[in-house]
Formats: structure tokens, C-alpha cells, sequence
């Protein structure tokens, strides 16, 4: 085999989309199909026949062959830019885990779950959507942004699901589950399936972690967890450190609400050896203040761990998206290592080397319709970038400019960006026609 890609992942690990759609990880570029096209989901199929399907194994023989399967495109992007990839670091998990795994054998079921029951949430951060928070939806209705309300003909949740009837085939298996959202310490869903794993012993056997926003903390469920799982874990999506930009990118919460817990969680870390690491998801909007961030997280709350997860959905928000000329003035902080501990500083690296690439270089692995031109594609972004920033503003009654005053005054300097009339500086600016804000590219 010559250099091949290893992911651990594809040996080990499920993941679903809150309607039950499957993918290999959460960000794989394609959801996985059966044979004929359709796209799974746990609904209407089993989790051992997904696991078995011949994507999965084609994927798996790719990977035995040396190849870099397009599926895991942004896994190769994070690695070519130095930063390093989710694939990384759950092989590096994996060895700890399972010691060796033999990847030139078919797994039978999977240990490792990253599981969405649904997508009941309290926020609306603007790098989210409908399918994943509930909370989206009312805005995404009166915007008339292009939400389409996907209907399946089994939801994972129906008591004849595939998900529920046939769980006890797999649930065993199942070492260790990440559970996201939405929000799971605000679903239903989530207390009715931790019921079973408690009630049925499998929960004692079982390490689980939690993504959460942070803005509620149920103490008692919260030990009701610690008290039944092998172990718990919770990773905390926070996206900045100041209040005014905190609010901005996750709508509906408060920064000093969210504070106070992180307070709690860190005494949880001291006290009880906890596992709590914050997520936090590098956007166009916040890249030119992760230094702030770390500052803010070193002095405060030093004993979390800090992970970094680049936003390639939707396209207009990665963090690469912004015209030539205004790069090297917004990642200017990323440069001097003295505003990282040095255990980040191969992470910062990595997305100064992102945002750095220029953007035809870059493959942003989501949205992309293959019918335009890499440049068209570009101006489809900036466009979008600018024109949801605008619109959101002005339904949410929120401002960039004085929520982001050092970012909004490098894109107007450059006149790539005017708030006032949504002028920017883009040539020969095509026709979008109807285009709306939130439209995925």
C-alpha cells in the first residue's frame, strides 16, 4: 500500500444528521448512500446494514489503497494547510482506545457514536442553520431564506424506526458516544434513549460526552450522568470571549449566563477530573479574534482544553472567504505566538495557513455546484458573506459594525464592504437573480 490515509473513523465511528441521515463523521462531505443513490437513514435502516453498505467498504478499500477519498476532503484541507485534521486526532484516540486496530479487516458494528436525536435548541448562532437548531426556524421562514422542510417517511425517533426496534443489535457495541444537537440537555428525545442505556446497565460500560452551548447547566441531570456512565465529558461550543461579539454569534444566549457555567465546569475539571474542552468554530467573523479568545480562556479558565473547528458550512463563513488584500491585516494576531500557550500553536498555525491560501486554491468541500467557475464561485461567497451579514442585522437588530469595530474597519478601508449602502467591491458581479441571503452555494 503506498502512504496510505488511515482513519480510524471509518473503522470505528458512526455519525447522523438530526433527521437521521448518516455520514462516516460529522464533517464528511457526503451523507452515505445505499446502492441505489438514496441516502440512508436510521429510520428505515439498520445501523449494522449502514456500517456494512458498500460505500462504507469502498471507502474503507480506498483508504487501504492510498487514496484520499473526496469524501474526506476536509480532513486533507486542515492537513495541507498544517492544522491538525479530526482524522489526526481520533487516530491518535483510537491507539489509546483499542490499541491496534487491523485495517485490512471489516469491522462488524461500531464503537464509537456521534449521536443527534434531534435539533431542539435554544440559540440561533449565525453559523448555524435550520436542520440543527429549532430555533432557526421561524427566521429562516420569515426571511425566506431557501429552508427546505425535509420530510422522511420514518423518522429515527417514531417508535417503529429502525433506530428504536432494532437498537439492542447495536447499542451494545457502542464504547463511547458523543451526543450533539441541537442542544441534548434541552431534548426529550435524549432523556428517553439516557433511560434506557442506565436502565438497561449499559451506561456503566459506556463513555459519554456532551456538546452543549452552555447556557443552561442541569446540575442534577448533569449528576445523574456522572453517577451512571463509565465516564462523562462535555465540550462547551463557545465562539468568543467578549461579551458584545459572544452575543452576536450565538443569538439568544448571554455571555454572563454562559460564564457562570464555565465557572461551574472548571471547578467540575479541579475537582473531579472532568473532561471539558471548549469548541470553538472559526468563522470569517471571529478568525481575527482567537488571540482575544485564548487570552480571555488562559486567565480564567486555564485547565480547559481549547479545540478548533473550521466552518466550511455555509461557505460564505469560512474563514478564508474574505478578498486578498484584507488577509494579512485580520490575521495579524495569529502570527505572534506570544498570544497562544504553545500546546495551540501548530492549531494556529495551521488556520493562519488557511485563511493565508488564496481562495481559488482552497477547496471548500460544501455547496459547490461544479457548474460556475472557480471565480464565480468566489464572488458567489463574498457576496453571500456580506449580504447575510446585512440582512440578519437588520432581523435581528443586531450590528456588525459595533459588535466587530477592528474587522468592519479593515473590510471598509479595502471598500470591499460598506454597511450603509451594501456596496463591495467585486468585478464583474454577476447575476444572482433571486439569490437570498442564507442560500447554500
Amino acid at each position: 500500500m503506498s502512504d496510505p490515509k488511515y482513519c480510524s473513523l471509518l473503522w470505528k465511528h458512526i455519525s447522523n444528521e438530526p433527521l437521521g441521515h448518516v455520514r462516516t463523521c460529522c464533517i464528511a462531505r457526503d451523507r452515505v448512500p445505499d446502492e441505489s443513490g438514496r441516502e440512508y437513514t436510521l429510520g428505515q435502516t439498520s445501523v449494522r446494514d449502514i456500517f456494512h453498505s458498500k460505500y462504507y467498504k469502498e471507502i474503507r478499500q480506498a483508504i487501504r489503497d492510498g487514496e484520499m477519498p473526496k469524501n474526506c476532503e476536509p480532513c486533507w484541507q486542515d492537513e495541507r494547510n498544517g492544522k491538525k485534521s479530526k482524522r489526526q486526532l481520533y487516530n491518535e484516540i483510537a491507539e489509546q482506545r483499542y490499541g491496534e486496530i487491523n485495517y485490512n479487516e471489516e469491522p462488524d458494528l461500531p464503537e464509537d457514536f456521534q449521536l443527534i436525536l434531534s435539533n431542539t435548541c435554544n440559540l440561533k448562532c449565525r453559523s448555524c442553520n435550520p436542520n440543527y437548531s429549532s430555533k432557526w426556524v421561524k427566521e429562516a421562514k420569515d426571511r425566506k431564506l431557501p429552508y427546505i422542510e425535509e420530510t422522511v417517511k420514518i423518522g429515527m425517533n417514531d417508535n417503529h424506526s429502525k433506530f428504536w426496534t432494532e437498537m439492542n443489535e447495536w447499542l451494545p457495541s457502542i464504547r463511547f458516544l458523543e451526543v450533539m444537537g441541537g442542544d441534548p440537555l434541552y431534548m426529550k428525545e435524549f432523556r428517553k434513549f439516557a433511560d434506557k442505556l442506565i436502565d438497561d446497565g449499559i451506561s456503566k460500560e459506556m463513555e459519554i460526552t456532551f456538546s452543549t452551548n452552555g447556557t443552561t447547566v442541569n446540575r442534577p441531570f448533569i449528576e445523574n450522568m456522572l453517577n451512571n456512565f463509565k465516564s462523562v465529558g462535555f465540550n462547551v461550543s463557545i465562539d468568543a470571549a467578549v461579551q458584545k461579539r459572544f452575543e452576536y454569534l450565538r443569538h439568544g444566549a448571554e455571555w454572563q449566563e454562559v460564564s457562570d457555567n464555565l465557572d461551574w465546569f472548571h471547578e467540575l475539571v479541579i475537582d473531579r477530573g472532568i473532561s471539558i474542552g471548549i469548541t470553538v468554530t472559526i468563522t470569517a467573523l471571529n478568525v481575527m479574534y482567537l488571540a482575544e479568545l485564548h487570552k480571555v480562556f488562559a486567565e480564567r479558565w486555564p485547565q480547559f482544553i481549547i479545540f478548533h473547528n473550521m466552518a466550511n458550512f455555509p461557505t460564505w463563513f469560512n474563514p478564508n472567504v474574505f478578498p486578498e488584500e484584507c488577509k494579512p491585516e485580520i490575521v495579524k494576531s495569529l502570527e505572534n505566538p506570544e498570544n497562544f500557550r504553545p500546546e495551540y500553536q501548530q492549531e494556529i498555525n495551521g488556520i493562519f495557513h488557511h485563511v493565508m491560501t488564496p481562495r481559488e486554491l482552497t477547496t471548500l468541500p460544501y455547496g459547490t455546484s461544479g457548474e460556475d467557475t472557480v471565480e464565480a464561485e468566489i464572488e458567489k461567497r463574498w457576496f453571500m458573506f456580506c449580504k447575510e451579514i446585512v440582512a440578519g442585522d437588520l432581523y435581528r437588530k443586531e450590528n456588525f459594525r459595533e459588535s466587530f469595530p477592528e474587522l468592519f474597519t479593515i473590510l471598509v478601508k479595502h471598500r470591499v464592504f460598506n454597511y450603509d449602502t451594501f456596496e463591495y467591491n467585486i468585478k464583474n458581479i454577476p447575476d444572482f437573480g433571486n439569490l437570498q441571503a442564507g442560500t447554500i452555494i
